[in-house]
């Protein structure tokens, strides 16, 4: 009955959609475009920034990058220096498809502590960021448990369910912002890449009841990571608990992606948490069957630029690597 009330809704709604058309002239109305800058900082890598800018729906957006940028970088207060332009091709999706890069690059390596500031003058205004570097936690353990399943509707007798006991001592007294998702390597490819799992820990059904509450299936499940914070664990030696479903294991198995996982879990500063769950709550509004036809209201996406927008994000990763042991 709830899904026919829910067609029922989604009918009436595209009617009322269609037939309330008009159009409307946007011209003078629209906002100048601002400067965006998204970077990332972490322990021991160099600074790397994007310097963008806002635009239209109608303009053509295959390059948004500001190349005559005027990019400092202070640390702890104290200018440190100009960051340099640097272009190159990159290959994403699984190294089919090539990609033009344009960044402005430091040469300082950020430390555990320090305050991190970019600021960037672009023809479109001048714009700037800061953020703190966080203390990595480490990940103390990973126990995995795994459960036979039906494989492909019984073809197949190796395949599993493999469950994820992630452990790390959450510092006392303080807040603390995470991300933790599961890597693999590729089939094809040397790098390695995100595991869909399900993120079926009581801290993250506690900690994202409003993006549940959109409605959308395997709404705690994603191939890149969840946040979560340590709101209702705070000092404790925690087992953080993900699944994996429908892993094909063999005894003999030399294929590295089958069995060859690790698990990373990143600190980040309140800033990038903030950021990153309301990317993860928007990208949950767009997969919904409502949202994605303009019924839900959008989701507003953190920023910590001053001028613009965009975010400066710190954080700090440990990692830990594993094979997946058979029962």
């Amino acid at each position: 009955m709830r899904k026919l009330l829910l067609a029922a809704v989604i009918a009436v709604a595209g009617v009322m959609l269609t037939s309330c058309y008009s159009r409307i002239d946007f011209e003078g109305l629209l906002p100048e475009p601002v400067p965006v800058i998204n970077a990332v900082a972490s322990p021991g890598n160099v600074v790397r920034a994007s310097i963008t800018r806002t635009y239209s729906v109608e303009e053509n957006t295959d390059d948004l990058y500001i190349r005559d940028a005027d990019v400092t970088l202070t640390v702890n207060g104290k200018y440190t220096e100009q960051m340099t332009m640097v272009e190159f091709d990159t290959l994403i999706n699984y190294g089919w498809e090539p990609w033009h890069v344009v960044t402005y690059v430091s040469t300082y390596r950020p430390q555990v502590g320090d305050c991190i500031e970019i600021s960037a003058s672009t023809p479109y205004g001048e714009a700037h960021c800061s953020d703190e570097v966080p203390v990595p936690v480490a990940i103390r353990g990973v126990q995995t448990t795994l459960e036979q399943v039906d494989g492909y509707g019984g073809v197949y007798s190796n395949v599993y369910d493999v469950t994820y006991h992630v452990k790390f001592s959450d510092p006392a007294g303080v807040p603390n912002y995470y991300l933790v998702n599961v890597q693999s390597k590729y089939y094809l490819f040397s790098g390695s890449g995100g595991v869909y799992v399900d993120y079926i820990d009581p801290v993250f059904e506690m900690q994202n009841q409003d993006i549940t509450e959109i409605g959308s299936e395997n709404s705690l499940r994603n191939g890149w990571g969840w946040t979560f914070s340590d709101e209702t664990i705070d000092g404790q030696d925690y087992s953080l608990t993900l699944k994996e479903t429908g892993v094909t294991l063999s005894e003999n198995s030399t294929d590295p992606w089958q069995r060859q996982r690790s698990v990373r879990l990143y600190s980040l500063s309140e800033s990038y948490y903030k950021y990153l769950r309301s990317v993860l709550k928007s990208n949950q509004r767009e997969e919904s069957s409502i949202g994605d036809i303009g019924i839900l209201e959008p989701v507003v996406i953190f920023s910590n630029v001053e001028g613009g927008t965009g975010i400066l994000g710190a954080m700090g990763m440990t990692e830990m690597s594993f094979n997946i042991k058979l029962p």
